[in-house]
C-alpha cells in the first residue's frame, strides 16, 4: 500500500509540475535608465500608472486567473475553517489598554467578531461600556479603528477610522460620558493624534496632503496641527511643518510629530520616518498658542536617540550612539542638552528594546534576540532591579501611565498563547489580569521549539527559530515554511498565531530566520543589512534554508520561503540567487523592485533605509537588492505566489505585480507564478476573516506545490482514495 501511495503522490505531482500555465497576456515595453553608467532595462514600467485602464485590466485578469486556481485547491477551505475555529477558541481578546484619570480604554474583540471595538470602564473593575464600533462610521462596513487617544481627564476620546485596510484614517471625537459625537471630522491622517493638551481642550495631530494611497504626495510635507474640540477644523493652527518653518530645513519626506510633556511644560517636535533616530526640536509648551514657535534644535540623527521621555525635572533618552545594544541617558529637562547627558543605564549583552515611564519607575525592556526580560529603574534611588517575569517568552507592555506604578504585561511564545498579567511595581508582584482570557488550543503541547544559530555565508552566526509537531520525522519529507524580514532594525519575537498552529498541526515545520538588517542583535545587526550591506539579509536567509535541508527538517522539494513587505527583498533575492533551493516562494505585499521604490508614495522615506538612486554607491546597492532585475530568462524558478492589496499605501501593488509578470515570462520550470490581488484590503487588515483567507490561500498553494495530496487541485486530488489520504496522514505523523 505504501508503494501505491507513493506512486499516486508522484503522479499527482507530475500533473502539477508539467501543466502549461496560460497566464493573462502581459506586454513588455522596455524603458532603459542609466544609473551612473550602468544601464538597466525595465520591461514593465507601464504598470506604474495605476490609473491606466490597461493596468487595471491586467490586475483584474491576474486576480481572476489566480482566484480560479486557488479556489480549486482541495483542502484550502478546510484549512481556513481550522484557522477560524482555532482563533475562536479564545472567547475574547483585549489589547492597547490606555489609562487616563482611572478610566481604562481598550480594544476588545469577541470570538464571533472580525475587528475590534473600543470600550472603557471606570476603574479596572468598573462596568464595561462600548464606545466605538468601526462599522458605524464605515460606508462599506469594512472599516476598522486605526488608533484612539483619550484626553487626560478621560472625558473625551479622539479616534481614527480607516476603510478597507487603507490605514489612512478619518479622525472623529466623542464625549465619553454621553457618547455624543462632535461634529468635526479630520481627514486624512494615517499617523493620527500626537497627544492632548493638558487643559483637555484639544489635541495635536499629523495631517497629510492626500488620502489616496497611490498619490505621489501622500506622505510628502506632513504637518502637525492643533485642533480645539468643537471648533471648525479650518481654524486649526499649524504647529510644525516645512512650509511654516523653512529655516529648519525639514525635508519633504520627513514625517512630523509633536509631543507635549505630561507636566505640560515642554514641547518636542520630531522629524521621523523609517529611520528610528530622531531629529528633534524643543520649545516651552507655553509657545503652543504663539503665532510662531521658536523651535530650538534638540537631537540630531547622529546622536542615535530613538526615544525621549520627560519625568519631572529630568529627561531620559534611549541611545545607540556609543552603544550598539543601547543605553539610557539622563539630562536636565530645563536645559535639554544631549551633550550634557550622562549614562544612567549602560548597555549590556542584551539589547534595550524599549523604555516605559511610570510614576516612580522607568521600565526597561531587553531582548536576547528571541525572548525578553524586564528591569525597573527607581527614579529616586537611581537603582535598577530585575523584574522576575511569570513566564519566559516575548513580552509587550500596555496600560502604562506616568501617574501610576502598575502596568499590564502580555507574554507569549511560539507555542504559548498570549497571557495578560498585571504588574504592581511597588509590591513587585504579578497577578493574572482581569482582561486576560485563558484558552486551550489543540496541538500546543505537542510542539517542539528549537532556538539555534547557524553559520552565515561569512561565518556570522544567524539566529534561527524552528518549531514543529513532535511527530514530524527529520528525514527531509516534511514541508517547511521559512520566513524572514531583516529591515529597519525591527526584531521579530516569537508570537502565537492561529494560522501558524493550523499549519503546524498539518505537519508543517515552521521556521523564522532572524537575518541581518533586523534588530535582533542590536544596532550593529541592523547596519549589517543596511543599504550597501543589504546582501547579508538574503544570504543569511539562504544559509538558514540550507541548514534546514542539510539537517533533514525538509528538502528543496518541500521548502517554502516567505517574505512580507520589506521581506520581499529577502525572499525575492533569495529565490533569484538560489532558485534551486526552494519549492515555493510567497511574496506577500513585498518590495521586489526596490530600484523604483523611491518613485512610490512611501518611497522617499524608505530611501533612508535602502538607499537613493541619486547617490552612485547607493544606486548600485539598490540594483543589487532589486529582485525584479535579477530575474533571468529560461530559468527553473520555484512556484511563486505574489500577493497584494489594491489599497496598500506602503507597498504599491505594481511592486509585486511587476515581479510576478517577469517571473511568468521567464520561468522554465513549468511551476505556476500567481498574483493574488485583494480589492478589499491594503498592506494588512485587522479583519481576521480577510487575514485568514490570505494565509489559507498561501499555505494551501505551498502545500499543493510541495506535493501534499490533501492540497491538490480538486480534479487531481480525486486520484487519491480516502484510504490513501488517510495513509499519507499516518506516514506524515508516524
Amino acid at each position: 500500500m505504501k508503494l501505491k501511495l507513493v506512486a499516486a503522490i508522484f503522479y499527482a505531482t507530475c500533473l502539477t509540475s508539467n501543466a502549461q500555465n496560460e497566464y493573462p497576456a502581459t506586454r513588455q515595453q522596455p524603458v532603459t535608465d542609466d544609473y551612473f553608467g550602468k544601464k538597466i532595462t525595465d520591461n514593465y514600467r507601464w504598470m506604474e500608472n495605476m490609473n491606466d485602464t490597461a493596468v487595471q485590466h491586467w490586475f483584474k485578469a491576474q486576480a481572476e486567473y489566480t482566484g480560479n486556481i486557488l479556489n480549486n485547491i482541495e483542502g484550502r477551505d478546510a484549512l481556513l475553517n481550522d484557522m477560524i475555529n482555532i482563533s475562536n477558541i479564545k472567547t475574547v481578546s483585549v489589547s492597547d489598554i490606555t489609562i487616563e484619570n482611572n478610566r481604562y480604554f481598550y480594544r476588545k474583540t469577541f470570538a464571533d467578531e472580525n475587528v475590534s471595538k473600543i470600550y472603557y470602564r471606570e476603574g479596572k473593575d468598573g462596568k464595561e461600556v462600548l464606545l466605538v464600533e468601526a462599522n458605524d462610521f464605515s460606508k462599506d462596513k469594512n472599516g476598522s479603528v486605526a488608533y484612539f487617544v483619550p484626553s487626560h481627564d478621560g472625558k473625551k476620546l479622539a479616534f481614527g477610522i480607516a476603510e478597507a485596510g487603507v490605514e489612512i484614517a478619518t479622525i472623529y471625537m466623542l464625549d465619553v460620558d454621553t457618547k455624543k459625537l462632535y461634529n468635526e471630522k479630520i481627514f486624512p491622517s494615517w499617523f493620527g493624534i500626537n497627544g492632548w493638551t493638558n487643559d483637555n481642550k484639544g489635541f495635536l495631530y499629523t495631517l497629510q496632503r492626500s488620502g489616496k494611497s497611490d498619490a505621489k504626495e501622500m506622505l510628502l510635507d506632513t504637518r502637525v496641527m492643533y485642533h480645539i474640540a468643537g471648533t471648525d477644523t479650518a481654524n486649526d493652527k499649524e504647529i510644525f511643518s516645512r512650509r511654516k518653518y523653512p529655516q529648519l530645513n525639514i525635508q519633504p519626506e520627513d514625517l512630523l510629530f509633536v509631543n507635549i510633556s505630561d507636566d505640560g511644560k515642554h514641547l518636542v517636535a520630531m522629524r521621523s520616518g523609517v529611520d528610528a533616530d530622531l531629529h528633534s526640536y524643543y520649545a516651552p509648551a507655553s509657545a503652543l498658542l504663539q503665532a510662531v514657535i521658536q523651535w530650538q534644535p534638540f537631537t540630531k540623527p547622529e546622536d542615535g536617540i530613538t526615544n525621549i521621555i520627560f519625568h519631572k525635572n529630568d529627561l531620559y533618552l534611549l541611545s545607540h550612539k556609543n552603544a550598539s545594544n543601547y543605553e539610557v541617558l539622563v539630562t536636565d529637562a530645563a536645559t535639554h542638552s544631549v551633550q550634557k547627558a550622562s549614562v544612567i543605564i549602560p548597555q549590556s549583552k542584551n539589547t534595550i528594546e524599549a523604555i516605559y515611564p511610570a510614576n516612580d519607575y522607568l521600565f526597561i525592556q531587553y531582548t536576547d534576540g528571541i525572548n525578553n526580560t524586564l528591569q525597573r529603574f527607581n527614579y529616586i534611588t537611581r537603582k535598577t532591579e530585575a523584574v522576575k517575569l511569570p513566564e519566559n517568552g516575548a513580552i509587550s507592555i500596555t496600560g502604562v501611565s506616568k501617574k501610576r506604578n502598575d502596568i499590564t504585561v502580555r507574554i507569549t511564545s511560539w507555542k504559548m498563547p498570549p497571557v495578560l498579567y498585571d504588574y504592581n511595581a511597588v509590591a513587585d508582584n504579578f497577578s493574572t489580569s482581569i482582561f486576560n482570557a485563558d484558552a486551550v488550543y489543540p496541538g500546543v503541547d505537542d510542539i517542539v521549539v528549537e532556538e539555534i544559530e547557524v553559520p552565515g555565508h561569512d561565518g556570522t552566526m544567524v539566529p534561527l527559530s524552528i518549531f514543529y509537531n513532535k511527530s514530524v520525522k527529520k528525514d527531509g519529507s516534511a514541508p517547511c515554511i521559512l520566513a524572514g524580514y531583516g529591515s529597519y532594525g525591527i526584531t521579530y519575537h516569537p508570537f502565537f498565531a492561529p494560522f501558524l498552529l493550523a499549519a503546524v498541526n498539518k505537519g508543517i515545520v515552521a521556521a523564522w530566520a532572524h537575518v541581518r538588517g533586523g534588530g535582533d542583535n542590536g544596532e550593529n545587526w541592523h547596519l549589517a543589512g543596511f543599504k550597501q550591506t543589504k546582501p547579508n539579509t538574503w544570504k543569511d536567509f539562504i544559509a538558514c534554508a540550507e541548514y534546514l535541508e542539510q539537517h533533514n527538517y525538509t528538502s528543496s522539494k518541500k521548502l517554502t520561503g516567505w517574505g512580507v513587505s520589506a521581506g520581499g527583498i529577502t525572499i525575492g533575492r533569495a529565490v533569484t540567487e538560489r532558485p534551486d533551493l526552494f519549492a515555493v516562494a510567497i511574496n506577500e505585499v513585498g518590495i521586489t523592485n526596490v530600484l523604483r521604490f523611491e518613485a512610490t508614495p512611501n518611497g522617499p522615506n524608505n530611501a533612508k533605509e535602502f538607499g537613493t538612486v541619486k547617490d552612485s554607491s547607493e544606486a548600485m546597492a539598490l540594483i543589487e537588492m532589486d529582485a525584479l532585475h535579477h530575474v533571468q530568462g529560461n530559468t527553473k524558478y520555484p512556484a511563486v505566489l505574489c500577493m497584494t492589496g489594491m489599497n496598500d499605501p506602503r507597498v504599491i501593488p505594481w511592486q509585486p505585480g511587476k515581479f510576478a509578470a517577469a517571473l511568468q515570462q521567464s520561468s522554465s520550470s513549468g511551476k505556476p507564478v500567481l498574483l493574488r490581488v485583494n480589492y478589499n484590503t491594503g498592506h494588512h487588515n485587522e479583519d481576521k476573516i480577510i487575514t485568514f483567507k490570505n494565509f489559507a490561500d498561501a499555505i494551501s498553494f505551498a502545500l499543493w506545490q510541495c506535493g501534499d495530496p490533501r492540497f491538490q487541485p480538486k480534479s487531481e486530488a480525486k486520484s487519491l482514495s480516502d484510504e490513501e489520504k488517510g495513509l499519507y496522514e499516518l506516514l506524515l505523523h508516524d
